[in-house]
């Protein structure tokens, strides 16, 4: 009888190596061994290296609360749950996004590791985009307007997962809607 893999330790191991080591420094030696699998069937079930990291990736951030955003109708409430869902996938999930950004510069072959990120964020830019064409919200690039809506988040929990020794304010996704909607509401 085969041995079951358990591809959630595996995909686990991946993602910890990653954060802490970089691409170059996580092997798949050590990778198998943590995982308790053969390295040749890492090879085999994954192709190679990348492709090993692009699956661990695209596996961890494709059941996120950005991944569950749907357009409803009521603006404040789709930038607020847009907003909130941002800060809860960043918080479960911080360490990979600007990981791999770092990375595929020297890395191009993880190209695939950002598919499941991109998808959420044509999602997102999606739901802009109905409230523009709606002429609720001001016409600009969607993806200006979400660079505007998350980037004071991004900004802020770059620098709470930091660990900054000075004091940040976290911010309340209520009230950031309401300041992102002064000058772009119609």
């Amino acid at each position: 009888m085969p041995k079951v893999i358990d591809e959630s330790k595996i995909f686990k191991t991946v993602i910890e190596m990653l954060v802490s080591r970089g691409y170059e420094g996580a092997t798949t030696k050590e990778i198998a061994e943590i995982a308790g699998v053969n390295e040749a069937t890492l090879f085999r079930k994954y192709g190679s290296k990348a492709e090993l990291f692009e699956n661990a990736i695209n596996h961890q951030l494709s059941d996120t609360p950005l991944n569950r955003l749907v357009y409803t109708g009521d603006l404040e409430a789709d930038l607020y749950e847009i907003t909130a869902a941002y800060k809860e996938t960043n918080r479960q999930h911080g360490e990979i996004i600007p990981t791999i950004l770092t990375e595929l510069p020297r890395h191009p072959e993880l190209k695939g590791a950002l598919n499941i990120l991109w998808a959420n964020i044509q999602s997102v830019a999606i739901i802009i985009q109905k409230y523009q064409s709606g002429g609720v919200l001001k016409k600009e690039s969607p993806i200006t307007s979400l660079n505007a809506l998350i980037g004071p988040l991004m900004t802020s929990q770059m620098f709470l997962r930091a660990n900054l020794d000075f004091p940040l304010l976290d911010t309340d996704p209520a009230e950031h809607v309401k300041d992102f909607l002064q000058g772009r509401k119609n």
